[in-house]
């Protein structure tokens, strides 16, 4: 199961997370990029799974994909 997560985490660029950590709340996460492609740090989305459902789970990724995009950029990196 963690190697068929990882998969889907290498595919996708991002890592989802639902009460695992902390009950009831739900995140999103995607890498930060360095100039040479390097992963140098995350950004993630964390929301109350009351909130979380109020919208569809592409609508939180696509948030999370375009801020980690643009930190990505603001450093020089890509996305």
């Amino acid at each position: 199961m963690l190697r068929d997560q990882l998969d889907s985490v290498r595919t996708t660029g991002l890592a989802y997370e639902e009460g695992e950590s902390t009950p009831d709340v739900s995140c999103v996460a995607a890498p930060v990029r360095d100039h040479r492609g390097g992963v140098v740090a995350a950004l993630s989305i964390s929301v109350p799974d009351m909130r979380w459902r109020q919208r569809p789970v592409e609508e939180w990724a696509s948030m999370l994909s375009t801020g980690a995009r643009e930190f990505s950029a603001a450093i020089g990196g890509g996305g």
